[in-house]
């Protein structure tokens, strides 16, 4: 993995990570924000970003390793 794909790599898999967790572990509500569309927000981008970061791994950026 090259260095951004792997930071963005880590960035998705850490951005559904917390979605989840604001999903299905946290009984808190924001009285401005609804914590569950946050959630799903966070995991729906961060899965969005993990099929970018694989796709660009695959593609490969033509410098070398």
């Amino acid at each position: 993995m090259t260095d951004m794909t792997g930071l963005l790599a880590v960035g998705a898999i850490t951005s559904i990570g917390l979605g989840a967790i604001l999903v299905f572990a946290v009984d808190w509500q924001w009285e401005s924000a609804d914590r569950t569309l946050v959630g799903l927000i966070m995991m729906v981008v961060g899965m969005l970003a993990l099929v970018v970061a694989t796709s660009i791994e695959r593609q490969g950026t033509g410098r070398p390793s």
